[in-house]
């Protein structure tokens, strides 16, 4: 008998990672493969995700050589880029759709900005972290977390964060 562990994703276009090796495995994978590019080609639900992943193809296509900047910065590294699409599937249809930066070293760079001082931003890194950095008003946060099946929820928080009308929630929740 075979078991199939489901946890709750953020975003339901976010299908777990399957890693196994049976063939019932690479039947799901295929199915679960599937169902994802349907769910995509969806007007309303793989709008989201479509708008993202053509600015983070977009972004990758101006940074594909060495030197893209002018100021010796490196290709977009293969590795983020695939790890920034799975991070942009996990995203949720209410996050608002960040602005996508390759940085000098080719990681990948969302960020969601409302003013000088609420900004917040995630670098996809290739060995599987997300590094995260905000600025509300005088406080700041920053830290690591590794992408998996879902989105961290501390990394959700922070992105809703930015565009939460009630500072004192933010204050007294995160500092």
């Amino acid at each position: 008998m075979t078991t199939c562990v489901a946890t709750l994703n953020s975003s339901f276009l976010a299908f777990p990672r399957n890693l196994g090796i049976s063939p019932g495995a690479k039947a799901v994978r295929r199915q679960t493969r599937e169902l994802q590019d349907i769910s995509d080609q969806s007007v309303t639900i793989g709008w989201h995700y479509r708008q993202i992943a053509e600015k983070l193809f977009m972004t990758a296509a101006e940074s594909r050589v060495d030197d893209w900047d002018s100021y010796g910065a490196r290709p977009v590294d293969a590795k983020s880029l695939l790890n920034a699409m799975w991070f942009a599937h996990l995203l949720p249809m209410t996050v608002p759709i960040p602005e996508i930066y390759v940085d000098p070293d080719g990681e990948i760079a969302f960020e969601w900005w409302l003013s000088p001082r609420r900004i917040f931003s995630v670098t996809v890194r290739r060995n599987n972290e997300l590094a995260y950095a905000g600025l509300f008003g005088v406080n700041k946060v920053y830290g690591v977390e590794h992408i998996d099946d879902e989105l961290p929820e501390t990394i959700l928080d922070e992105i809703y964060r930015v565009f939460s009308e009630q500072t004192t929630y933010a204050t007294s929740k995160h500092g």
